[in-house]
């Protein structure tokens, strides 16, 4: 009985190693932060610059674009806002970093058939002031 289990999480694991394999990696997407921002006052709770990341389309999608701006929680008073800006993953574009696109956001066609084609623009949460 122990090794017919055994077997069948041996086959289950072996089907999801070929499955992820099989799917392609997204192609990272470069992280744009707009320094220009901070003068006029635009920054993330900590001073750093906005930043967002942005993949230009191709094909009939460089008229249509596609923007999510991750959703996140917010601070209701001064106390609550300093203390998310003391959070290390929130409150600052400085942990952002370079990453795929990856469901809605993809460019892959396989992936994603109805919006590959589209211009795509992320903005990770992060609290700006």
């Amino acid at each position: 009985m122990v090794n017919a289990t055994l077997s069948s999480y041996l086959v289950v694991v072996v089907l999801l190693v070929l499955i992820q394999a099989n799917i392609a990696s997204p192609v990272a997407v470069d992280l744009t932060r707009v320094y220009s921002a901070v003068a006029k006052g635009a920054v993330c709770l900590d001073g750093s610059p906005p930043a967002y990341q942005f993949d230009k389309g191709n094909g009939e999608g460089i008229n249509n674009w596609l923007i999510h701006l991750e959703g996140g929680g917010w601070c209701h008073s001064s106390k609550s806002c300093s203390n998310r800006a003391k959070d290390p993953n929130l409150g600052s574009s400085n942990k952002m970093v370079r990453r795929g696109f990856y469901g809605i956001l993809s460019n892959s066609e396989e992936e994603n058939p109805s919006t590959n084609e589209l211009v795509c623009i992320f903005s990770e949460y992060t609290k700006y002031i």
